[in-house]
């Protein structure tokens, strides 16, 4: 694995087209839904995630490359994204849940339960199966719908401030626990994630559960805290225009709140010279300015920042698990599914292509990794020529398939066996 790749991933939601990912739903007294009309934006929110995932595991990604301003700024960002979308499916997945009574709810339950074991299953087979240098998401997805069945009841405003909450507690929380029990430094402490040989002893199954959580990639103990912004907003009537609007102008607020409050903490109050100091011996070592060390090494942050030093926690780089990196992140997540959602009445035809690509996304993030495993296998080719053509091409897939046979194959395996566990509860 190529380690300029360790700083990237995203991945595919629930893998339905069910509930919260591309239809509005209206919630039934026994914790069923019904269809009503497609939200196209949610679909097309769900599709720059997924065209964000292929900027970010194809395209080009050194800073002196000249292409790599417009990739960049996917890296992490269209994960969280992801998350916050899937926070979206769950509330929708369990609308019914809020009114009904204890059979909604454990109907609500079993359904997003089941898809939750399904992630986890998929993702612990693609690390076994694949070995391009991408971190796998779906196994911490499940984990995240786990962590959500708790407060599948809740409302919009409890949500809401169970997300911020989380967001700018966690982080810190997190690096507390880590600093006394899992200690990590930029440099020396090697990047953790999910593996089966984990789940063979009970020591291996321990160490699996503290890297979904704590350690990992895309640790559920802070991205959990994105879940509950997206079933926060899935609470809401997302056909309003005025929602939409407000969505859109919250999520710009907290984007520029976070990351300047970030750079100020940084940049005005000394955070950037006390991590400096922390490098200063590896960049001389190095020959290169501890300026340039840090840009070199930040991949290395990914998902949990250092425990040596506590100015780790006021960066806002994507996949740094920081409050900033949080509050950032949810921010421009906001913006695109609020944007997403305003287009969708004037534009709702000609967002048809990228609203396929959303609807199959489980389809499409496991076949762009089917396909770098044929093409590549540990040791792709990052260009933006690669990106272009894994864009075009999902998007030619998706629509042809949506036309032609409507659900995703591995869509349709989620839908069919988490229906079938919903329908044995009585």
């Amino acid at each position: 694995m190529t380690s300029t790749r360790l700083g990237t991933a995203a991945a595919a939601d629930s893998g339905d087209t069910a509930p919260g990912e591309a239809k509005h739903e209206r919630g039934n007294s026994d914790g069923t839904v019904d269809s009503t009309a497609r939200l196209v934006g949610i679909d097309v929110a769900r599709a720059i995630a997924i065209l964000g995932m292929f900027a970010a595991h194809v395209g080009p990604t050194d800073y002196d490359h000249p292409h790599s301003w417009a990739f960049l700024p996917f890296h992490g960002r269209a994960a969280v994204l992801f998350a916050v979308l899937a926070g979206i499916s769950i509330a929708m997945m369990s609308r019914g849940a809020v009114s009904a009574g204890g059979g909604g709810w454990r109907k609500a339950s079993v359904r997003i339960g089941t898809r939750a074991v399904l992630m986890l299953a998929l993702g612990v087979v693609m690390n076994i199966v694949f070995v391009v240098p991408v971190w796998v998401i779906l196994t911490y997805y499940g984990g995240f719908f786990l962590l959500s069945l708790p407060f599948l009841r809740w409302g919009a405003r409890s949500l809401a401030i169970a997300a911020g909450v989380t967001i700018v507690g966690a982080p810190i929380v997190s690096w507390l626990i880590r600093r006394a029990y899992f200690p990590k430094t930029l440099v020396e402490t090697p990047l953790q994630d999910l593996g089966a040989e984990q789940l063979t002893s009970f020591a291996g199954a321990f160490d699996f559960l503290t890297t979904l959580m704590l350690t990992g990639v895309f640790p559920t103990f802070i991205w959990i805290g994105y879940v509950f912004a997206g079933m926060a907003l899935g609470r809401l009537d997302l056909t309003s225009p005025r929602v939409a609007k407000v969505v859109t102008a919250v999520g710009a607020g907290l984007a520029v709140v976070s990351y300047g409050s970030s750079w100020l903490a940084l940049n005005a109050f000394g955070g950037a010279d006390k991590i400096y100091g922390v490098l200063q011996a590896h960049a001389d070592a190095e020959g290169i300015p501890v300026e340039t060390y840090l840009q070199l090494t930040l991949f290395k942050v990914h998902g949990t920042p250092p425990t040596d030093e506590p100015a780790w926690l006021l960066l806002s780089s994507a996949h740094s698990g920081t409050p900033f990196d949080g509050g950032g992140s949810v921010g421009l997540a906001l913006v695109v599914i609020g944007v997403a959602l305003m287009l969708q009445p004037v534009a709702g035809k000609v967002l048809r292509p990228l609203a396929a690509v959303g609807a199959l996304s489980l389809t499409c993030y496991i076949g762009h990794l089917v396909v770098m495993q044929l093409l590549w296998g540990g040791d792709p080719e990052y260009t933006a020529l690669n990106a272009i053509l894994f864009v075009v091409g999902s998007i030619l897939f998706a629509r042809v398939w949506r036309r032609w046979y409507g659900q995703g194959p591995m869509e349709k395996l989620v839908a069919k066996v988490s229906s079938a566990a919903t329908k044995a509860v009585r």
